[in-house]
């Protein structure tokens, strides 16, 4: 029976298929967020969870099978086992984020960025401080504590869900200081 057997072919063969999965999540081990189509993205991202699940394994049989996978080896094994493997120690799953940004110009086709979330550039949380310090200008007010803005009513119920998100993440010192720092380069690029 053929059943439970579904994945996406992205009208490849599987000889290419491979290669093509191999070279992806090499580049995202080794950048930390790669722009690919949403296909694409929703293959990788079991892979490269799987990926992080053996570096957070760390044994010589995890190496081993990590090294058959990767690419470019003298780059991504260092900072899959020695970068990744303790930022993800205390998480149980889910490493990756997928986050739509429009379509390609040639194609028109869905475009999406992966990356491994909690990194020095979270792509959610740089849109989520630019969107605070936006709304912060334009009201004209003083900055507040993202705990209080998690349980206020008048911010867009998308902000405050990403919010909620992200302050399991990040500390909520550090969400302050990056909002903090926004507003202050808006203020000092328009004076």
């Amino acid at each position: 029976m053929h059943h439970g057997k579904h994945f996406r072919r992205l009208n490849r063969t599987s000889a290419h298929r491979n290669a093509l999965l191999r070279n992806l999540v090499s580049s995202l081990i080794e950048h930390g967020r790669i722009e690919t189509t949403i296909a694409k993205a929703k293959e990788l991202k079991p892979i490269a969870d799987q990926m992080v699940t053996l570096g957070k394994k760390g044994d010589v049989n995890a190496r081993k099978q990590a090294l058959s996978y990767l690419n470019s080896r003298d780059i991504t094994m260092p900072k899959l086992f020695d970068e990744l493997a303790p930022r993800f120690a205390n998480r149980q799953g889910g490493y990756t984020r997928i986050q739509r940004v429009g379509n390609r110009y040639g194609d028109n086709a869905p475009m999406a960025v992966i990356e491994y979330i909690d990194g020095p550039s979270d792509l959610k949380r740089e849109l989520t401080t630019k969107t605070l310090a936006n709304i912060f200008a334009k009201n004209g007010q003083e900055q507040v504590s993202v705990k209080d803005l998690a349980n206020n009513t008048d911010l867009p119920k998308s902000l405050v869900r990403n919010l909620k998100k992200l302050q399991f993440a990040n500390s909520i010192e550090a969400m302050d200081e990056a909002v903090s720092k926004e507003m202050a380069s808006r203020s000092s690029s328009s004076a």
